[in-house]
């Protein structure tokens, strides 16, 4: 037993092959190092609302489409249900930063509004504050961790106030640890869902306007079953809430809280995850991690002709079989466990650089407990055993009297390896396949048409200032920089798709994005009058063509009538995609009025021209002088484009993971190509005497490698194909799979490849015979 502990010979032997060491703990540590980032994102991802203690019993109320609702209505169940123990509504406002005071200073806010019940639904943890009563005055409320350290640094907190608006003010009566892991979103202030009244106009209205921003959240008694009663739901709906009565809604769905973060179901403001995107990163991790194992495979079976001469002394030495296979797999989780330890070490220097592209917060402290200790030394010993395994047996069973004849080495030398570079390489490729489809994709996404102008346009949410004079002073004081050509004022964009109406049009109901501006909007936007009623006024209503069309009218119709009145049309507009181009077209009424003095813009839309970086900044610098509170204008192409951040991550780790692929699978080839060109020099000594010249051989070495990158080819590019066409599906505007995509993935690996085993082999073709046959 005291032979197997002793590695002395094992460290000998790892300081003598220098190379061979460093790309097993380079692959193992590095391929660890994903492993582990992937492991506690995925975890927090797959453990989202899993942990409140009630989370069983509670459900998202939704119709078929979104949670959207009115929060009187999750008042008017709870009072016809006894099913139902209480209602939470919560309505996060997180559309724009909201501007707060503070002891005369302002700051960025992110706001929600929730019903008292909300310590008692989720298991948030409070740090300051007693969780039963925290919320119990309508001016209570609670704040972040974050907010309260950068606002009050060491100060207490408690008892101060913050000013959201000339109607809200709130007492800060407990701080609560950061909102993450939840389909909640993170918010500064936490307050009283009354308060919403005082944000948005007609939300608490009885008739339940205004029902995009609040979701209910519904606990029902133990041992009830409220999913029994969505039918009678559905009825009741039908008598109180206008949404059912005009038919624009016709079920009542109740959405499990631990499986709703992972739904289809749409939501307007709460969190939702891709279970696709975590599948992805967990598959890509174990590919990688299976890259290095692969790896240490490889090399340990091609440095057996080193290794058995040491095994077939220890065996005439007395040690038996059982005794070096044993040895074997200690020494392949020795090492195992070195590469574990770099890669926790490089796992903390590059979780912040992995949360920022995650986009979310990796807290590896959170898995320091004694559950996932003993998991991870379980990895260590499955990963030592399974990279040891093949060596441990190949080597383990080498007759001393084979390995002292050489005929060992000739038996095991290219057995394994041949099909291990050729996974490998197949892997490698359809790695980069995917990563130039997926790149490629986004950028179609990115720069599809929209029928607007997006570029050298920049959308400035003016509602943080606190009065329409600043809005004015704002556009007035832009308005004199060279740089900027024209102003728009208008509520909303068509990025942000503006507001939502639902009305009765000639006896139709038609859901409409609605939008507020000026005549300089559509100038500036670029967007195409294509039939002008030329009407006096100021007030004119503009529909564009898929409204027409929604409500079966010709687009030469004077006017609509909505609810009973008639209302004039003033013209038609060429369609344009709201949001991005993956949001479908709705009906568009666009109210123009040039005066502001009679309503109050959100949106202030400037068009620039000249150095865009400098024209951010001086309007940055003009925004915060006036209204003391962060910037948050953004040009129009910058918003598109992070409207794709999903599937801009998606690629960027799979380019990511692409390139770490190729990485471990060239240091493994180098390695592996360097070993058998070291055990054919004799064979190559004895074809130069014989007469070979120095391309001939130069041409049999390299053509046995890239041999094997042509067959992972053939193998990998049905299989990638198949899988990229699938994905491709989700996407209505979408890319053609050019074959030329996987050419060019095939080529790079073979190029990589070639470059790789060139240099040893161009050496080994240029050794004098002379010296290879004197070495034997």
């Amino acid at each position: 037993m005291n032979n197997l502990v002793n590695f002395k010979s094992f460290f000998k032997f790892l300081s003598r092959n220098k190379t061979y060491t460093a790309i097993d703990i380079f692959g193992l540590s590095v391929s660890l190092m994903f492993v582990i980032l992937i492991a506690v994102y995925s975890v927090q991802e797959l453990s989202t609302d899993k942990y409140h203690e009630k989370g069983d019993r509670i459900y998202v109320l939704s119709s078929e489409a979104n949670t959207g609702s009115a929060y009187k209505l999750a008042y008017r169940l709870q009072e016809r249900y006894p099913e139902i123990e209480k209602v939470c509504p919560v309505a996060p406002w997180g559309f724009y930063h909201t501007s707060v005071t503070v002891a005369d200073k302002n700051f960025n806010a992110e706001l929600m509004f929730a019903d008292t019940t909300f310590f008692d639904f989720f298991s948030f943890p409070l740090l300051v504050g007693d969780r039963n009563h925290v919320m119990d005055a309508d001016g209570y409320g609670v704040i972040s961790e974050s907010f309260a350290r950068k606002v009050f640094s060491d100060s207490d907190p408690i008892g101060q106030v913050v000013q959201v608006n000339d109607s809200i003010r709130i007492q800060v009566n407990g701080i609560m640890k950061d909102i993450q892991n939840s389909t909640i979103p993170y918010c500064d202030i936490l307050m009283g869902i009354k308060q919403l009244k005082y944000m948005e106009e007609g939300i608490d209205s009885d008739q339940f306007y205004n029902t995009g921003a609040v979701n209910n959240f519904i606990m029902v008694k133990e041992g009830a079953d409220l999913l029994a009663k969505t039918d009678d739901i559905v009825a009741y709906f039908k008598e109180v809430f206008w949404m059912y009565q005009r038919g624009i809604y016709s079920k009542v769905l109740l959405n499990p809280l631990e499986d709703f973060y992972f739904s289809d179901m749409g939501t307007y403001t709460l969190a939702k995850g891709d279970w696709q995107f975590v599948m992805i990163l967990l598959s890509v991790g174990i590919l990688i991690l299976l890259f290095a194992i692969i790896n240490y495979i490889n090399l340990t079976v091609a440095q057996t002709a080193f290794r058995a001469k040491e095994m077939a002394t220890r065996r005439l030495l007395g040690s038996s079989r059982g005794d070096l296979f044993l040895r074997l797999i200690m020494e392949s989780t020795l090492m195992t466990f070195i590469s574990f330890l770099l890669g926790i070490f490089l796992a903390i220097f590059f979780s912040p650089y992995a949360s920022q592209l995650l986009n979310a917060r990796i807290n590896l402290s959170d898995f320091v407990t004694p559950g996932y200790v003993l998991l991870a030394v379980a990895v260590i010993l499955l990963i030592g055993l399974l990279a040891g395994l093949l060596p441990a047996i190949v080597i383990s069973n080498a007759k001393p009297i084979e390995v002292v004849r050489g005929t060992f080495r000739r038996q095991t030398k290219m057995v394994f390896s041949k099909f291990f570079i050729t996974f490998q390489n197949g892997i490698t490729i359809a790695l980069v396949a995917a990563s130039i489809t997926m790149v490629a994709q986004v950028n179609h996404l990115i720069h599809a048409p929209l029928g607007y102008k997006t570029t050298n346009v920049m959308d400035v949410p003016v509602e943080s200032y606190k009065s329409k004079t600043d809005i004015e002073t704002f556009a007035n004081e832009v308005s004199q920089l060279a740089s900027v050509k024209r102003i728009a004022f208008s509520q909303g964009t068509p990025f942000n798709r503006g507001n939502n109406s639902t009305e009765e049009i000639n006896g139709k109901q038609v859901s409409f994005q609605v939008f507020k501006a000026d005549t300089a909007f559509l100038s500036i936007l670029g967007i195409e009058i294509i039939r002008d009623n030329h009407l006096a006024g100021p007030k004119k209503v503009y529909l564009n063509q898929q409204a027409m069309r929604e409500m079966e009218l010709p687009e030469d119709s004077p006017s609509i009538k909505v609810w009973g009145q008639e209302i004039p049309i003033a013209g038609i507009v060429k369609d344009f995609q709201l949001s991005n181009i993956m949001y479908q077209k709705k009906p568009v009424r666009l109210l123009i009025k040039n005066d502001i003095k009679e309503w109050t813009p959100y949106n202030v839309l400037l068009e620039v021209e000249g150095d865009p970086v400098e024209s951010y900044k001086d309007i940055q610098e003009i925004y915060e002088r006036i209204g003391h509170v962060g910037f948050e204008g953004k040009y129009i192409d910058t918003q598109i484009q992070e409207s794709f951040a999903a599937q801009e991550r998606t690629s960027r780790i799979v380019s990511i993971f692409a390139f770490v692929a190729i990485l471990i699978s060239l240091l493994g080839l180098l390695a592996m190509s360097t070993y058998f060109i070291q055990q054919r020099s004799s064979e190559v000594a004895v074809r130069k005497v014989f007469g070979s010249t120095n391309s001939q051989i130069l041409y049999r070495l390299i053509r046995t490698f890239l041999v094997y990158v042509l067959i992972a080819f053939v193998i990998a590019t049905p299989i990638i194909w198949r899988f990229m066409q699938q994905w491709l599906s989700d996407y209505s505007y979408r890319i053609e799979l050019s074959p030329l995509i996987f050419i060019a993935a095939g080529l790079f690996c073979l190029f990589v490849s070639f470059v790789t085993i060139f240099i040893q082999s161009y050496q080994a073709a240029n050794l004098n015979p002379v010296e290879s046959i004197k070495n034997k």
